[in-house]
């Protein structure tokens, strides 16, 4: 039974899993709390948004609300905690030295670009623990800035750095009028962007028809390259296609489902072990999309059906550790694009979490095609570290 049903027919699984892997090293098993929370966040915001398109950052989700973690206490901090997928036997403080880490590791990545920024923006009229300020800016690497949330020249500011942060490809995540009243605004930033190791040849691209989920044909330009070893996987109910960016660590991981699987599906805790199995003896002739895809959600309904209600309550959050008993949160905004043509990939993503108060012979060489043509899963992830940069399904590219 795939991960997401079992999560949702027994709730105190997802407790038996956490605490099998809470005897992990501390770096293994925050690696894995942001793998299960990516997925489980997914396949929520899936649900919500039934056969379409959806493409998130599970990794600035997961360190925008890590960072919000900090100034949690109580029962808010033990709800957070269980969404976030982090074993009771980690402490904070082992949590946020591991986040340090692994964010200078990701953002040494090679040839490949993956850029990382954190910011707490503080109402001038607010208060915030010096301690929490302190987290923020020595763990996260986090800019602190005092702001006047209630001039929409606040918004702008905000948003430029956004802007700036995701080189132009999110312009936009906050409403000119859409802070006012806020006490404080934690906001994260990603930018990728890596050349694949093999480019597509630019003159085999050409339109092919793309079978949408409703049974209706979209025209695609459909990208083609044929020879490609070591690229194929199979696991239960998928085959995939792995692509690796010039002199780098991270792989644009394309899932193909079988006929009659939804994306959304086989993007389990299963299926990404799969995804590890090589298979040398496979030459792979591959057929995909050249697509942009840009999504945005408001994810407080999402991490309130998985348990984290009581952080958006008021009364009944506890951020006291911030400083303030009167804090909750307003909202948490995510929004991303992704690109992906003959060359490689462009992807981008941003948050913003609202405070307010063998041997023997030569191998033999199996040839597969894959043809992309129907809606397909999609993963961008860190090899050494094991960490879910983006995921997202595709339903109409």
């Amino acid at each position: 039974m795939p991960f997401w049903e079992r999560f949702k027919s027994k709730e105190d699984l997802r407790s038996k899993v956490l605490k099998e892997h809470s005897s992990k090293s501390p770096k293994d098993a925050v690696a894995f709390s942001l793998q299960s929370f990516g997925l489980t966040l997914l396949q929520q915001e899936s649900a919500l948004t039934l056969k379409q398109n959806v493409f998130i950052s599970p990794l600035s989700i997961f360190l925008a609300l890590a960072m919000t973690e900090n100034g949690a206490s109580g029962e808010t901090k033990v709800a957070m905690r269980k969404v976030l997928a982090l074993p009771t036997g980690v402490s904070e403080e082992t949590v946020n030295l591991y986040v340090a880490t692994l964010m200078k590791s990701l953002q040494s990545v090679g040839e490949a670009e993956l850029a990382l920024a954190n910011a707490l923006w503080v109402d001038v009229k607010s208060t915030i623990s010096p301690d929490f300020v302190s987290v923020c800016q020595e763990i996260y690497d986090a800019s602190a800035q005092a702001i006047d949330l209630s001039q929409p020249s606040s918004a702008a500011t905000i948003n430029a750095w956004v802007s700036e942060k995701t080189r132009g490809k999110i312009p936009t995540i906050v409403p000119p009028n859409g802070i006012a009243g806020l006490a404080a605004i934690l906001t994260n930033a990603l930018y990728f962007k890596g050349k694949f190791w093999t480019p597509f040849p630019k003159e085999a691209t050409g339109p092919m028809a793309f079978h949408l989920a409703d049974g209706r044909e979209k025209v695609v330009p459909m990208m083609r390259i044929s020879g490609l070893h070591g690229s194929y996987r199979s696991g239960t109910r998928f085959e995939a296609a792995i692509l690796n960016y010039r002199k780098s660590g991270i792989a644009l991981y394309m899932l193909l489902p079988s006929r009659g699987t939804s994306p959304e599906q086989i993007l389990t805790e299963e299926s990404v072990e799969e995804l590890q199995v090589v298979d040398e003896s496979v030459s792979l002739d591959l057929s995909m999309p050249r697509f942009t895809i840009d999504f945005s959600s408001c994810l407080k309904e999402s991490l309130t059906r998985l348990g984290m209600g009581i952080a958006f309550q008021c009364p009944g959050a506890d951020f006291s550790a911030l400083g303030s008993p009167l804090f909750f949160l307003g909202e948490v905004i995510h929004k991303t694009r992704l690109e992906v043509d003959e060359e490689g990939t462009v992807a981008a993503a941003a948050t913003v979490v609202m405070e307010t108060l063998s041997a023997g012979g030569p191998p033999r060489v199996n040839r597969r095609t894959l043809v992309f043509d129907r809606p397909f899963a999609v993963l961008l992830r860190d090899r050494m570290t094991g960490t879910i940069i983006f995921v997202g399904v595709v339903y109409e590219p």
